[in-house]
């Protein structure tokens, strides 16, 4: 009898990603659409997959000119939902788009910026489709040789997922022994395990003999240390 029971509980139990709506009916639709996900190698770190699975580029457009790109990650904290980006990115712009896979747009407001760390905080103004929301989580011990990944679009590429090492911490500065190129700013800095250590903010150039030479392997990120979860709470909390 019992054993029925249990067998009558579970299939009328909705799937997690089931949503009800207040009227009682079950909605299985699934919040994230991986219509445009490419396929990943499914022994790949988790850090490279949710770093391509969260990422996307974000626009700013002034006087409805389309300005600088970069990019930035869907993460979420509880209910809400929102993207880490840099701050040079979007300072300064009126409007702020995110272009997701399959380039569906969504309007973005900023809620949080810090020049000094170059770290920013958008939500978008309707939950994304074809991106997957990570849940927040942060890695702030920063361990020499700690294997690292960003998703970023330099010159427009696509979608280019980069692994690299972490060789060192100077402050709220973070240098990454990485590949990144204009158009990857705002690339979130995810470890093994899917954790946040930073936020790509710039790449070193060196001008020897007073000719410019972009050395591109060395890449600058904002530490996530500088943004705690009780400001984000906050920030999150107070947005409309």
């Amino acid at each position: 009898m019992i054993k029925c029971l249990l067998f009558f509980m579970l299939a009328c139990t909705p799937p997690a990603n089931a949503h009800l709506d207040l009227n009682l009916n079950i909605n299985l639709k699934p919040e994230f659409d991986d219509s445009y996900t490419a396929e990943l190698d499914p022994y790949a770190a988790r850090g490279l997959k949710v770093s391509y699975l969260s990422s996307v580029i974000v626009q700013g457009v002034t006087g409805d000119v389309p300005t600088g790109t970069g990019s930035g990650n869907y993460f979420k904290l509880g209910k809400k939902r929102f993207i880490l980006t840099a701050a040079h990115v979007v300072e300064g712009e009126e409007k702020i788009f995110i272009m997701e896979k399959g380039y569906s747009m969504t309007e973005a407001e900023v809620v949080y910026l810090d020049s000094e760390t170059d770290i920013a905080v958008l939500v978008p103004k309707e939950r994304l489709r074809y991106t997957k929301a990570i849940p927040f989580r942060r890695d702030i011990n920063n361990q020499m040789g700690e294997k690292v990944y960003h998703c970023g679009h330099p010159a427009r590429e696509g979608f280019h997922i980069s692994e690299g090492l972490l060789t060192g911490t100077h402050m709220d500065t973070l240098l990454i022994n990485t590949f990144a190129w204009p158009g990857s700013s705002g690339s979130v800095l995810f470890d093994e395990d899917g954790r946040v250590l930073g936020v790509l903010s710039a790449i070193r150039i060196s001008q020897p003999f007073g000719i410019p030479d972009m050395i591109e392997h060395i890449v600058l990120a904002g530490n996530i240390k500088m943004l705690d979860q009780k400001t984000l709470k906050v920030v999150l909390e107070n947005e409309r």
